[in-house]
């Protein structure tokens, strides 16, 4: 089996030669609209990106103090919905990014970023979406209905032209230990915009394409939700969860991406053997029960030498796995 072959019967419980590692043979392409600033540093909903002079990660972080939405009474009046159709959304350098790709060893990705709550507290901010989830749900939810209708128009429209077979779809949901909310709250005002995203990804083409849900987070409570909707792998799995019970408890109908505490080991005084006893705990831990990829649930370490020694240790430990461990 090839990268791709071996990743398909991982995700589908099947009969996999070897452990999959990190990404394998996910090629991501870009979702169109993203990371498209204007002079003012603002995204194509308006929302202000900036890059603190002290981070240790130099990835852009919303700047408080310019919420695009001030009051949720408003939001009609104070947000412009993002045109799919205009300038500011590359097709074609999507479709020239998907060319370039091997489909028969790689599998095209989308990487789909800010999802409707991730999104909602990008426009509104943070602790105002916390608030208005609970004081003005129905405002909410007509801003995130909203918001999920500029998303499907534009994985849509992005399938036309890229043909991607799986789509990486970000929004996280908690922090390391709980959710950002009640699971009755979650299902009560973003699973039922949520489900229209995963529906509607699984309405193109052959209704084959995967449902990669990334949210490096506690998310416990609704994995049989997830499951529910049709989500084909939960990337982002933290050790806080008990992945060894969810991994039982839905064998072949969820697979699992993660596992690794990059929270321990990713700092600047860094321990190459932590790094790679971390990496054989989450392999030796998870693996046997199927269904998982071990990699960093976040993506990526934020530093170069973690990030060097981590995927040297789960690539060679990899190699001992079989199908006969699973």
């Amino acid at each position: 089996m090839n990268l791709r072959q071996n990743f398909l019967e991982t995700i589908k419980w099947g009969k996999p030669e070897r452990l999959c590692t990190d990404f394998g043979p996910l090629a991501m392409v870009r979702e169109p609209g993203s990371k498209v600033y204007d002079d003012e540093s603002r995204d194509v909903w308006g929302v202000k990106w900036g890059v603190g002079a002290d981070e240790t990660c130099k990835r852009p972080c919303v700047v408080p103090g310019y919420d695009v939405i001030t009051d949720i009474n408003k939001w009609k009046e104070q947000i412009i919905l993002p045109d799919i159709n205009g300038d500011k959304f590359d097709y074609e350098k999507a479709a020239a990014e998907a060319a370039k790709i091997d489909r028969k060893e790689n599998i095209v990705c989308l990487n789909c970023t800010g999802g409707i709550f991730e999104r909602a507290h990008f426009l509104v901010g943070f602790e105002n979406c916390l608030v208005n989830l609970l004081l003005e749900p129905e405002l909410m939810g007509e801003l995130m209905d909203a918001i999920a209708d500029v998303k499907i128009a534009l994985i849509k429209k992005t399938y036309e032209a890229v043909r991607f077979e799986a789509i990486f779809y970000h929004d996280d949901w908690g922090s390391k230990h709980s959710l950002f909310f009640k699971p009755e709250t979650w299902r009560e005002l973003i699973k039922p915009r949520h489900k229209r995203v995963v529906d509607a990804v699984k309405s193109l083409g052959d209704g084959n394409v995967i449902f990669i849900h990334h949210s490096d987070t506690y998310l416990e409570p609704l994995i049989p939700d997830m499951v529910e909707l049709g989500i084909d792998v939960w990337q982002g799995c933290i050790p806080q969860n008990d992945i060894v019970k969810l991994q039982k408890e839905y064998r072949g109908r969820i697979a699992f991406m993660g596992g690794i505490d990059i929270a321990k080991i990713d700092r600047k005084d860094y321990d190459e053997e932590e790094i790679r006893a971390e990496v054989r705990r989450a392999i030796d831990t998870y693996a046997p029960h199927g269904g998982f990829i071990p990699g960093i649930p976040s993506g990526s370490a934020l530093y170069e030498d973690v990030q060097r020694i981590y995927l040297d240790e789960v690539t060679s430990y990899a190699e001992k796995y079989s199908t006969e461990n699973f």
